[in-house]
């Protein structure tokens, strides 16, 4: 059982399965504030035992718009609908990463890498994979 302060009070939240993913509310509004402030770049999500362990953000910036600030121009986002996307995109990942890539202030498709860990296989030199 894993204990998270919220407010200033405590709550319980079963550990997270392949049935039972957990994704914090404050960590996927987290994630929805910077992209709502990315124009152009990416932002990735990285997942250990079910669990998001990180959240990176690469800006890109073109010459012609290096006097824009980041988030001027971007398009609205529906963010239920962007929230149950990311949800999904979490749901079933023990190790990986989803990344979201903006184009002109818009997410423009979202990328999920899947790792898969094996410890009962060995390399030709019975050193592991």
């Amino acid at each position: 059982m894993i204990v998270l302060r919220s407010g200033g009070a405590l709550r319980r939240v079963p550990p997270p399965t392949p049935e039972n993913d957990f994704l914090d509310p404050q960590v996927l509004d987290g994630i929805l504030d910077l992209l709502k402030g990315t124009r152009h770049g990416q932002i990735t999500i990285v997942n250990q035992n079910f669990r998001v362990v990180q959240v990176e953000r690469r800006e890109n910036f073109n010459p012609e718009e290096l006097g824009i600030s980041p988030a001027a121009g971007s398009g609205a986002l529906n963010l239920d609908a962007v929230k149950k996307k990311i949800s999904q995109a979490l749901k079933g990942l023990e190790f990986g990463q989803v990344i979201l890539v903006v184009k002109k202030g818009r997410l423009a498709q979202i990328e999920r890498l899947q790792k898969e860990r094996f410890s009962d296989l060995q390399g030709v030199y019975g050193d592991g994979i």
